[in-house]
């Protein structure tokens, strides 16, 4: 499928753990693969042909290296701040790249991703920031709860939710101090469920690949990026349908969108879906395995084979749907802070039946800090099956098996989730 681009000579923007799957992935498709960034011991420096301690957003210096090295294109995913300097190295050397500046700004600023979604009828919450730069945190209109966070953080960084004037104030001031451009989102919180959906375009042909809730972990308060478990399809796919799909993809086409992969985080009630955040890019849940796993496309190969030439290439979309066959999740275990000093249990968990894939993403040795960010997860198990009841019960299998110790010898892992949200969820209603 892929023969053409063997040889052909790809640069990874970045090294981080996540990014060591698609450098693999290049590698499997034949691809000479190349990683930098600033740091020497990045995990994904370790897997590819070769890498070069060099900083991403030395735009000049990684131009100099993709002539010397006769790159053939640019691939970066999974990191918003990355995408800017992925299109002006392309622009600058002549190389294909999927996002325009404009389609980049709606990963990168909250407020305009808010104010696009408004101008296509995509529905999104209600917006306080004005009101609160009119008239204060007291102001008598604010309905609470509402969100706090800067527009251009990711990862979860700076997110607060607020029940009072005080904690709003709080959490602004908090959220002020982590923007980059010092400007804060405030917006209704909607009491509802995460839902999250990714869509897969090529040639302009933009088709919903994959819908799926999230159900948080309740062992902190207040996070909101934190998720035990990502299920597809979501309970909530046919009012996504709609209500939201149209729109969505019409916005996409309103912006001119032809190639790659864009996804979409929402709150979902019985009545409504709105949207609140989008990453013009790949997701850090790797939703093309899930997608693949079940539809047998792959928009990460696709993605990796338009950073080589220009083109989608190697799967039809006429395959593609959100109306899975097989339920998929993916099971999270996350850690409070501390010293890694032994990971136990990955062989066990790789044995079950229904388990196609599991890992640690984080060693031996690493440090895990108390953030209430996505840096805190340090497995997670991808689980294909038809019965809710048997994964129930090989959720609660690797609850039993993982153990993550810290250098006291004490736990580390999260309170275990409560499977049976499953049963509750996709029975009983």
């Amino acid at each position: 499928m892929f023969e053409h681009l063997k040889g052909k000579r790809l640069l990874f923007l970045g090294a981080i753990r996540a990014l060591c799957e698609p450098v693999k992935i290049a590698k499997e498709m034949g691809i000479y693969t190349i990683v930098i960034d600033y740091l020497p011991n990045s995990p994904a420096k370790k897997v590819a042909d070769k890498s070069y301690l060099i900083s991403t957003t030395d735009i000049d210096a990684v131009v100099e290296l993709c002539k010397n090295e006769k790159v053939d294109g640019i691939f970066t995913a999974f990191i918003d701040s990355m995408l800017p300097y992925a299109r002006e190295i392309c622009d600058r050397l002549g190389l294909p790249f999927y996002a325009s500046k404009e389609q980049i700004q709606l990963s990168l600023d909250k407020n305009f991703f808010k104010a696009t979604c408004r101008k296509f009828g995509v529905p999104v919450p209600n917006d306080y920031t004005e009101m609160i730069a009119q008239n204060g945190f007291h102001s008598n209109n604010i309905v609470f709860p509402v969100i706090v966070k800067p527009i251009d953080s990711s990862g979860g960084r700076g997110i607060r939710i607020c029940n009072n004037a005080e904690e709003l104030q709080s959490a602004y001031e908090y959220a002020l101090s982590i923007s980059p451009s010092k400007n804060v989102l405030v917006e209704e919180y909607v009491v509802g469920d995460e839902v999250t959906a990714t869509y897969t375009m090529k040639d302009g042909e933009i088709s919903l690949s994959c819908f799926k809730d999230k159900l948080l972990s309740h062992d902190h308060e207040n996070i909101t990026s934190q998720s035990d478990v990502l299920f597809c399809p979501s309970c909530y796919l046919p009012l996504y349908m709609s209500n939201v799909n149209e729109v969505v993809i019409d916005m996409l086409k309103g912006m001119h969108a032809t190639d790659g992969s864009v996804f979409f985080q929402g709150i979902a009630t019985k009545e409504r879906i709105v949207l609140f955040e989008c990453g013009y890019r790949p997701n850090g849940a790797h939703d093309y395995r899930h997608i693949s796993y079940i539809n047998g496309i792959n928009y990460l190969k696709m993605m990796i084979a338009h950073a080589l030439t220009g083109r989608m290439e190697g799967y039809d979309l006429t395959q593609d749907s959100p109306n899975f066959s097989e339920y998929i999740l993916t099971y999270n275990l996350w850690a409070h802070g501390g010293v890694i000093n032994s990971l136990s249990g990955l062989d066990d968990v790789l044995k079950l039946d229904n388990v196609v894939l599991a890992e640690y993403v984080h060693d031996v040795g690493d440090e895990i800090i108390d953030n209430n960010t996505l840096s805190q997860r340090v497995f997670r198990a991808v689980i294909k099956e038809k019965d809710i009841n048997k994964i129930r019960d090989t959720v609660n299998q690797i609850q039993s098996t993982v153990k993550v110790i810290n250098q006291y010898g004490e736990n580390m892992l999260y309170t275990p989730f409560d499977a049976n949200r499953l049963i509750e969820r996709y029975i009983s209603k």
